[in-house]
């Protein structure tokens, strides 16, 4: 593995730093907390000669419940290895931590370093410094550039579903369901991130194929159920018809379905939504407005796998596509016995 000569301080960062189980079996690693800010407090670890391999992962925000799966997920599978040594750190939705955070990583002489971020641009000078540090860097869901963009010479290896294809059978969805005709209300996350600028993408290009389907309001509400209840409502004030609603995760769908049934308008607006979560894959079940959740993959064998591979001095590919379901009344209940 790569061989890091900058020092190991970085006073205020804040991470916590654990060391994988020996042995093959996986542990859960549950009661390991992930920190806030790399400027709060001071951490810094050892990793030269103790053949172990020190991977870190940069989490953008742990108030979804997306976020909070991947970070299960990293440790789960970091603890199924005998010798990786895991550091978690977490932005608290601020780009500002995000890069302390990573540079806190790069000091404590990380092997490797997994990164989720929703900063769009903003979080690129981080990927530059991890790049100038020589360590290989693994974009995990969220976060990477385009091939235009001189940041995507910076990581090795980007990770996620194909968000595009999802918007793109979203789409399609939509309008089988509206039997080709309808008024489509798009809630929309952070439109500055990848995630949602990757489903917004697919969705407007595979929607050129049904000229019946109407987008008559389409608005932000940053991921989160409370924005997208606020959002929701303004809108159903202003319109009183709307055929279809597509949220962008299942967060923001869930809050708009709540505004929808304070509005007494259940019956007559329909929600597909992504993410497949698991109170919106029940909603699904139960057979009412919400009609289809796309499952993003919070799952990170890969991204740790990647890591570890080149931390090894392996090589992987660019990009890596991990894959989705369509989570509709049908197999709702399935999905849920599988997977929560």
């Amino acid at each position: 593995m790569k061989k890091k000569t900058m020092a190991l301080c970085l006073a205020g960062a804040m991470c916590v730093s654990l060391t994988a189980c020996s042995g093959g079996a996986p542990t859960s690693g549950g009661d390991a907390e992930v920190s806030g800010s790399a400027s709060q407090s001071a951490a810094a670890a050892d990793t030269n000669g103790d053949g172990k391999v020190k991977i870190g992962f940069s989490q953008c925000v742990m108030n979804h419940p997306f976020r909070i799966a991947m970070v299960d997920s990293f440790k789960e599978v970091c603890a199924a290895y005998d010798d990786i040594e895991m550091v978690v750190v977490e932005g608290n939705g601020d780009v500002q931590n995000e890069i302390a955070n990573i540079e806190s990583l790069i000091q404590q002489g990380c092997d490797a370093i997994i990164v989720s971020s929703l900063s769009g641009t903003a979080i690129y000078p981080a990927y530059k410094e991890v790049y100038d540090a020589d360590i290989p860097l693994v974009i995990a869901a969220s976060g990477c550039a385009t091939e235009e963009e001189e940041a995507y010479n910076y990581y090795d290896t980007f990770v996620s579903t194909d968000e595009e294809e999802m918007g793109k059978a979203a789409a399609e969805f939509a309008d089988q369901l509206l039997n080709g005709e309808g008024n489509v209300v798009m809630v929309r996350g952070v439109v500055e991130s990848t995630n949602s600028m990757n489903r917004y993408v697919g969705w407007n290009e595979e929607a050129k194929n049904y000229p019946g389907l109407h987008v008559i309001a389409e608005q932000a509400a940053d991921w989160l159920r409370l924005t997208a209840n606020e959002v929701m409502a303004n809108i159903l004030q202003a319109n009183d018809d709307i055929d279809l609603v597509y949220s962008e995760n299942d967060e923001m769908a869930l809050g708009a379905l709540e505004a929808i049934r304070d509005a007494g308008r259940e019956d007559d607006i329909m929600i597909i939504s992504m993410d497949g979560q698991q109170d919106a894959c029940e909603e699904v079940l139960a057979g009412g407005a919400f009609k289809l959740t796309i499952t993003n993959n919070s799952d990170m064998t890969e991204a740790v796998k990647a890591a570890y591979k080149l931390a090894h001095g392996e090589s992987v590919e660019k990009r890596i596509v991990l894959p989705y379901e369509m989570v509709t009344e049908e197999n709702a209940e399935q999905y849920i016995a599988d997977n929560f």
